[in-house]
């Protein structure tokens, strides 16, 4: 019996078409190569046969790393047939679970109950852990560099320096209490009403969110919140997060020239609700940093109401619904309002 197929040497790359030689016991004893008329004897060797796999094209190994690869799967159980623990009706456990429809079902189902364990706890939870036990000199090097940002996003501020040195000098008895955050505020320009803190310390004031506000006490609540986002490190995790779904995304498709297509808009909606989870975590911490400097919790509305006008304006007459990109990411000024009617119940 003859079974055509391919031949590598295991020396080079080179493939030759082949033919083997099996005789009437099933046993293999010779290899024929096409191209060189030449036979090469297998009789004293030892061989193994690739378990089979749907119609994956299977390899026949030998001692010193030659190989017979073919798609002939009939022929070959006949090969194996004599070996006790091979046959024909005894394939393995995965070729008999591609081939049955119950057990792909379930594998199915459990395969999707894992992956959103995953996703929805695992990520965040491996991400939070990381994020709090890396060293220090790490937070400083993570995109958080203010260089970068004034090169891409930020224009210079254009505050008058009066103003600057007012806020300044507001914020600076606060961020005192905060030292092992080593908080510091800038000005800048160049994009709509925002604040942001990135994990170096640097919290950023923009100058449209400077001049929407109507007291000191607004901007405090706002400083609170991203002091909130530095201590628990949320621009840190949200990127640990976004590299372990972008992996994980490239690890199951096996393809990375794919990368922007596949992981882009995955990535995007998952980091949209980390990013409102983040924001709800920040909000509680400013609560419970303006109660303790005895500043009223409804600067903290007064700022989220006052956002959320700035940004219905923003999206008057414009295709593109700003207010909408804003809550995206931010919980709705309603729910931070509960948030605050919970928070003085349990503070009562």
């Amino acid at each position: 019996m003859f079974i055509d197929g391919i031949y590598l040497d295991g020396k080079t790359s080179k493939r030759h078409v082949a033919r083997l030689e099996v005789n009437s016991d099933h046993k293999i004893t010779s290899i024929h190569l096409a191209t060189q008329r030449e036979v090469l004897s297998f009789e004293q060797q030892h061989y193994k046969v690739e378990t089979r796999l749907g119609n994956t094209p299977r390899e026949i190994s030998f001692d010193d790393a030659q190989l017979f690869v073919c798609d002939n799967h009939d022929e070959i159980d006949k090969i194996i047939s004599w070996q006790k623990k091979y046959s024909s009706k005894q394939n393995t456990w995965l070729y008999r679970l591609e081939n049955n429809l119950k057990l792909i079902c379930l594998s199915t189902i459990a395969t999707v109950i894992f992956l959103y364990g995953l996703i929805i706890y695992g990520i965040p939870s491996t991400a939070r852990v990381m994020a709090h036990h890396a060293p220090q000199f790490t937070s400083q090097q993570l995109i958080s560099s203010l260089d970068i940002l004034d090169k891409t996003v930020f224009d210079a501020s254009e505050l008058s320096a009066q103003r600057q040195q007012e806020i300044t000098a507001l914020v600076a008895p606060y961020l005192l209490s905060y030292k092992s955050l080593q908080p510091k505020l800038v000005f800048r320009a160049g994009m709509n009403a925002n604040a942001l803190a990135l994990p170096n310390g640097v919290i950023v004031f923009t100058d449209d969110f400077v001049n929407l506000t109507k007291s000191d006490d607004e901007l405090l609540a706002v400083l609170f919140h991203e002091l909130g986002h530095l201590s628990h490190k949320h621009m840190t995790q949200r990127m640990i997060q976004d590299a372990m779904l972008t992996i994980m995304v490239v690890f199951i498709t096996g393809d990375v020239e794919t990368f922007d297509l596949l992981t882009g808009l995955p990535t995007l909606l998952l980091d949209l609700a980390y990013s409102r989870e983040f924001e709800i975590e920040a909000d509680s911490y400013a609560l419970t940093q303006l109660s303790n400097h005895n500043i009223p919790l409804q600067s903290f509305v007064d700022a989220m109401r006052n956002l959320e006008q700035y940004y219905l304006k923003q999206s008057a007459g414009s295709s593109e619904s700003a207010i909408n990109d804003f809550f995206s990411t931010h919980p709705k000024t309603e729910k931070r309002i509960k948030l605050i009617e919970q928070f003085n119940k349990e503070n009562d």
